[in-house]
């Protein structure tokens, strides 16, 4: 089969799709990623053909309006911009997913994607949802990721918030995707997000949820067509080889402390890392403290600090002592593998999540948030993480479990026993 998959956000959510392209190829089927373009680059090292779009998550992070967002100043007011912002963006990034789709057997999608779902209708071919968090559908088992709530409400209250969800994110996603479904296909706008998810499930497409579930069981009110299939993991490039300056860091001295905040950029990465080499020296331990996309600035250093750009998290975090992130879905699934403590200072939407099944798990410590978080706080919790015998334990049983699921595998197969059975009707 020819098969595309769209992804529309930063590397970390990117890594998944692309070992997922990797499986299928594996398997046979040929494979375009449809990515943004600073990422094309990097697919194309793995031997996996790539359609850059338009938008630029990391440009789209580093916005004015988008970063107040995330602090959480003037929300009302950033969400208007944050809307218009979008209006410019959606439309270039479905016309370039429609091109890579144009000869497709089947098409991948994120379960956000609403655009999507017209382009594999006119093309009359079979499709998947594709996420890295329970987004949807409803469930009574927990409360929606991308609300602001902590621990299950209780059934019916932790289904409702998947509608509150819903209610709260149209208004800014509808225009967009409708606009551009109106304006290409001349079909209707769809009136809400729900009606949209629900037009599929005639077909039986199937969701797959790209994380493991022994982190999140699969609900007992979600459908056959939900599968939780494991992480789609992505292992270094081809070739790759870390620099000697880290080969020589890491044999210096007993396993460091990771500190990273991935694709969370901060209107103070000098701040962030003085909290974080004050909170290695409160703590006594080395660390390795990674740039990111502006989260933590360079700084001078103590020997036993190093900083990193872009070192691939399959290949350092088993390295490590314990990991310190920001949460987000990649980076918790790596630190889980790795079967070492995960420390995680959430900065928005699902990662307070991933936070709470860590801590739930017992693989990592409660920590405060990355707006509360000071060098002390982090300080303890490294303590916690790096020498709690019980909790190293657990990680590293947990990491032995995760490895052992296979979850591209699991996907590739979903994918292809959809397509047998669409093709025979």
């Amino acid at each position: 089969m020819k098969i595309t998959i769209a992804t529309f956000g930063s590397r970390g959510d990117t890594q998944p799709p692309l070992a997922l392209a990797l499986g299928l190829q594996q398997a046979g089927h040929r494979v375009t990623l449809v990515a943004p373009a600073d990422l094309a680059g990097w697919i194309r090292s793995y031997g996996v053909d790539v359609q850059p779009m338009h938008f630029n998550m990391q440009e789209f992070m580093r916005k004015p309006e988008i970063a107040a967002l995330l602090n959480g100043r003037n929300i009302l007011r950033q969400l208007r911009t944050v809307r218009n912002v979008l209006d410019t963006l959606v439309g270039g990034a479905l016309d370039d997913a429609m091109r890579a789709a144009q000869d497709a057997d089947f098409l991948v999608l994120p379960n956000s994607e609403c655009g999507g779902v017209d382009i594999a209708t006119r093309r009359g071919i079979p499709m998947a949802y594709a996420s890295l968090q329970p987004m949807f559908p409803p469930t009574r088992a927990f409360p929606s990721f991308f609300l602001p709530f902590r621990g299950s409400l209780g059934g019916r209250l932790n289904r409702l918030t998947y509608s509150l969800f819903l209610r709260a994110t149209w208004p800014f996603l509808g225009g967009p995707f409708n606009r551009w479904r109106v304006s290409r296909f001349s079909l209707p706008p769809w009136r809400t997000m729900r009606e949209m998810l629900d037009a599929r499930r005639t077909f039986g497409t199937p969701w797959l949820f790209a994380y493991s579930p022994r982190v999140v069981p699969k609900p007992p009110d979600w459908e056959a067509i939900h599968h939780v299939t494991g992480y789609w993991f992505l292992d270094a490039p081809p070739n790759w080889q870390p620099s000697a300056e880290l080969e020589r860091f890491l044999g210096s001295g007993p396993p460091p402390v990771y500190i990273g905040f991935g694709s969370m950029s901060d209107k103070d990465p000098e701040r962030q890392s003085r909290m974080a080499l004050r909170a290695l020296a409160l703590s006594g331990q080395r660390g390795i403290l990674s740039t990111g996309w502006g989260g933590i600035a360079r700084l001078e250093t103590p020997a036993n600090v190093l900083y990193v750009d872009d070192v691939p998290h399959s290949w350092l975090f088993p390295r490590m002592a314990a990991v310190v992130h920001h949460g987000g879905a990649g980076t918790t699934g790596a630190g889980l593998r790795a079967g070492v403590p995960s420390l995680i200072a959430s900065f928005a939407a699902d990662q307070y999540h991933w936070a709470d099944r860590v801590v739930d798990l017992g693989v990592g410590p409660r920590m405060a948030d990355a707006k509360s978080l000071t060098a002390e706080k982090l300080a303890k919790a490294i303590d916690v993480g790096v020498n709690d015998s019980g909790m190293r334990a657990r990680a590293a049983s947990l990491g032995e479990t995760i490895r052992a699921e296979h979850g591209v595998a699991h996907a590739v197969e979903v994918i292809e026993r959809h397509a047998a059975e669409f093709n025979r009707r």
